[in-house]
């Protein structure tokens, strides 16, 4: 089992109620959020009521990672092993807690713990009161501090260790995609030459690769795609998001795929509703629904969802005889790794053909480099 891991971070503020200055915005997110959370006792929240409280949410966690003091980490499954036993404290799995409420807050979590990491809590707990913090539970692919109820968390440096790829990473370099779509596109361009030497340094050290800030979701859609084409041995690479949670590594070579003529009958479609409503005319529909990929998930999360969902569709697109997809890119980078690691996993497993041709929009709609087809009759991997 996966352990997701929720790091506890010590936050100053200002906090509501404060007349300190607010660079960042913390105390307006964290206010939005309140409000949001008022709202929901009053009766079920509407979709965008849920997105405003996500949108905070995630800047609360952004601006306690850049400035807020770790304490220590803690496993999500341990939570919800508390909230679900009636143990937990209240507001057990809320993302913050309010400079007067976090140490009573962290004090009853200790009640719950077993003995050993009862004492570290409580410590915690005094700091907070000491220091007049809040604070912030994050999402973080590495532990922080010390490591509450949750002694058998495998060590992230093994993992690291485990996943080196120097004769792949060199395969990478030594070849230099020309990113044909991009090629109207002098910012695209040169945003996938830096992904693609980023990608093989990743590969080489182990060090995950960073989603949401380094690269537009179109070229990490052309960059992961070019790496299945390079002559290399099968790697991995680690994807990490931009609110700290890591998700399952990414294959960049499981098998190869010959070109296929499509046999069946084509669809076009956009990847995720809501978001370009303009393509609406000009698709049969979306691979995607908006409300039920954004919601109060970390990243990670977001992402096995939208891949688990692409293997159970492309069945059925399948079995309906429908053997190609245009495929609009509409942006969100979890979806969009989501869909093409299902896309991969189903054609390792499916003995059908099945081509997907991206679609990205760049002022007009640029045709991407194609992904799937056929698998390879021949021994390899």
């Amino acid at each position: 089992m996966t352990v997701r891991l929720i790091v506890l971070w010590a936050m100053p503020g200002p906090w509501p109620g404060s007349t300190e200055p607010d660079p960042d915005g913390f105390r307006d997110v964290v206010t939005a959020a309140l409000t949001e959370e008022r709202r929901a006792q009053a009766g079920p929240l509407h979709r965008d009521d849920i997105r405003r409280h996500t949108t905070a949410s995630i800047a609360i966690e952004r601006i306690a990672r850049l400035r807020g003091t770790p304490l220590a980490t803690i496993s999500a499954q341990a939570i919800s092993a508390w909230q679900a036993a009636g143990e937990a404290p209240l507001r057990v799995a809320a993302g913050f807690h309010l400079p007067g409420a976090a140490p009573g807050w962290l004090r009853a979590l200790a009640r719950c713990m077993p003995a050993p990491d009862r004492a570290a809590t409580e410590y915690s707990a005094s700091r907070l009161e000491a220091s007049g913090h809040g604070l912030v539970l994050s999402p973080g692919p590495v532990r922080e501090g010390v490591m509450l109820a949750s002694p058998e968390v495998p060590d992230p440096a093994a993992r690291v260790r485990s996943m080196l790829y120097p004769a792949a990473a060199d395969a990478f370099l030594s070849e230099s995609p020309t990113w044909v779509p991009f090629s109207g596109s002098p910012p695209r361009l040169a945003s996938a030459e830096r992904l693609w030497r980023r990608l093989a340094e990743a590969v080489r050290t182990g060090e995950p690769l960073p989603v949401g800030s380094a690269a537009s979701h179109d070229v990490l859609a052309e960059v992961l795609r070019s790496s299945l084409d390079i002559t290399a041995p099968p790697s991995l690479v680690r994807i990490l998001y931009v609110d700290g949670s890591e998700a399952e590594p990414f294959p960049l070579r499981t098998a190869r795929w010959r070109p296929m003529r499509a046999e069946g009958r084509s669809v076009r479609l956009g990847l995720m509703s809501m978001r370009h409503t303009e393509m609406d005319a000009d698709v049969d529909g979306y691979w995607f629904r908006n409300r039920l990929v954004s919601t109060s998930r970390t990243l990670s999360e977001t992402e096995a969802f939208c891949a688990a969902d692409t293997i159970r569709r492309l069945a059925e697109l399948r079995s309906a005889g429908i053997t190609r997809v245009e495929l609009v890119h509409t942006g969100f980078e979890p979806a969009v790794i989501g869909f093409y690691r299902g896309l991969l996993r189903w054609l390792q497993e499916a003995d059908a053909g099945f081509s997907v041709q991206p679609m990205y929009l760049m002022g007009h709609v640029v045709p991407g480099t194609p992904w799937g087809a056929g698998k390879e009759p021949s021994g390899d991997p």
